[in-house]
């Protein structure tokens, strides 16, 4: 059906009613149209009967009305009864990255992302742990439920030679998406804030943030109504959102399921030997799909031989590696992002020679005192570059302690700085 084809009430009941159920004043409604409030009055008014084609499309976008919004607000208005130009079509993006191949396990955590009714849900863990693997897996389940569209962004909080995106600069990426005209974007992130939001006030979009560095990052990019999901991955605990979901390794069963599946070569292998290879890969997805590489890429191994070759701790990290990806960049890159305090108390820690330890042994190892060693180890919680396996006790997972030392040893710390110490352990700082 044509615009010119509709015929409803007056244009200025239509715009008010319009902007009375987006629940904004005519101010703000002029701040997010580019129009002046004096105008917007008339239009309500009746003062201007006949407004252009381009005001009625400013308002329509800054309304965000959907195709049936803007039909009804083209044909309210006297010159959209005779315009052969029809208003813009909303964009139906279409965002989504391929699904994972061979995905396996997070029973658990799919259940929750398909029934949770938050609006946004944050997804942390640890690097490699498989955060955008299960974000874009449930994405593609959650898909059928948001016509309107898909929307993806890589946030880079991560991500070698490139700073993370500021959120001004993914609205502008998100409203093009969404079908907002480069001249229609406002320069300020606020104001773009309000129109992202006004825009998907109609819809139902489902949006992936992928690699958060932080609350800051994420919030104004956050949809404001019921009507739209988010799904957010983050190395750092982003408590500041209403619902998280903490990743953690894979159980055994489920990380030789995915060995097998990558590496396609496995077949009569015993199950033991498998369960062990897993174990040497920390059970962490990342190290299991690199361990199924270097089995793809050389196919004189066998299990048994890649399983000897991650038996030295000295040398896994080296193992655990696929052309540009490995375990020992992923980890380089949460450490990248601690202050010099933290990474000073990351390395030291590493040193000490593995399993848990209390606040009093970081102290003594950190040379500090306990209260600020508990803030410290708060800190490396946050990244997930420590684990507490119980109330005041603290670990590093086997593959992250490794790293911690070697990246010691390789910036200067001593390998004397080990656990327990009788006096504190002295080194330069990172």
């Amino acid at each position: 059906m044509s615009a010119e084809a509709v015929r409803g009430p007056a244009f200025g009941a239509v715009l008010r009613n319009r902007r009375g159920l987006a629940a904004l004043t005519q101010e703000q409604l002029a701040e997010r149209s580019g129009l002046s409030a004096r105008t917007i009055r008339r239009l309500e008014s009746g003062a201007l009967e006949r407004p252009r084609g381009a005001t009625v499309r400013l308002l329509a976008e800054a309304l965000g009305l959907d195709d049936k919004g803007q039909m009804l607000l083209a044909a309210a208005s006297r010159e959209g009864r005779h315009r052969s130009e029809p208003l813009r079509r909303l964009v139906v993006p279409r965002q989504l990255p391929a699904d994972v191949a061979a995905f396996v396990g997070r029973a658990d955590e799919l259940s929750i992302l398909d029934t949770e009714p938050a609006t946004a849900i944050a997804i942390d863990g640890m690097a490699g742990v498989g955060k955008t693997a299960l974000a874009v897996h449930a994405a593609h389940r959650l898909a059928p439920g948001f016509p309107d569209g898909q929307l993806f962004v890589d946030l880079h909080g991560h991500t070698h030679g490139t700073a993370p995106a500021t959120p001004g600069d993914v609205l502008g990426r998100l409203l093009r998406a969404l079908g907002v005209r480069n001249d229609r974007i406002p320069p300020h992130t606020d104001a773009r804030a309000a129109l992202y939001r006004t825009v998907l006030a109609e819809r139902r979009v489902l949006l992936v943030l992928d690699d958060a560095a932080d609350a800051a990052q994420v919030e104004p990019l956050l949809p404001g109504g019921p009507g739209c999901r988010a799904l957010i991955t983050s190395r750092r605990r982003l408590v500041a959102l209403d619902r998280t979901l903490t990743l953690d390794v894979l159980p055994v069963e489920d990380a030789v399921a995915l060995l097998t599946h990558t590496a396609e070569r496995l077949a009569g292998t015993p199950s033991r030997t498998l369960a062990e290879l897993v174990g040497r890969c920390g059970l962490l997805p990342l190290a299991v799909r690199l361990a199924a590489a270097r089995l793809r890429s050389h196919p004189t191994w066998d299990a048994s031989h890649l399983l000897e070759r991650l038996d030295d701790p000295g040398e896994r990290l080296a193992e655990l590696e696929a052309g540009p990806r490995s375990v020992t960049a992923a980890l380089d890159l949460s450490v990248r992002g601690l202050d010099d305090d933290q990474r000073r108390a990351y390395l030291l820690l590493g040193l000490h020679g593995g399993g848990d330890f209390t606040v009093a042994a970081a102290a003594s190892i950190l040379g500090t005192s306990p209260p600020r060693a508990g803030r410290l180890l708060d800190r490396l919680l946050d990244v997930h570059l420590m684990q507490e396996p119980a109330p005041g006790r603290y670990r590093f997972h086997d593959l992250v302690r490794e790293h911690a030392a070697h990246t010691a040893v390789a910036t200067g710390y001593p390998r004397s700085c080990t656990w327990p110490r009788t006096r504190p352990c002295t080194a330069p700082r990172a």
